[in-house]
């Protein structure tokens, strides 16, 4: 039986569901690095990290709710006017 894992490694201790039946058998298991994609090379990993660790903006969506709400009127025609003056 073959079984191939895409994954990143995140921690030292690997979880993978795909290796259970498997389990109290004799494998060989091996672990190549994976070439990066070139999504992987156009985006700003560090950035993403930085956005994903930020738990407590500044700003709460109840309260950018809250400030939308208070704008009168319909801003749909705001756009339209704004896309027929172009």
């Amino acid at each position: 039986m073959t079984i191939r894992i895409k994954t990143r490694v995140e921690s030292e201790t690997l979880v993978l569901p795909e290796l259970r039946p498997l389990v109290g058998k004799t494998v060989e298991i091996r672990v190549t690095e994976a070439p990066e994609s070139t999504i992987d090379r156009l985006l700003d990993a560090e950035y993403h990290a930085d956005c994903e660790a930020d738990t407590s903006p500044e700003v709460s969506l109840a309260e950018v709710r809250a400030g939308l709400a208070s704008i009168p009127g319909d801003m749909a025609a705001d756009f339209a006017a704004e896309r027929d003056e172009r």
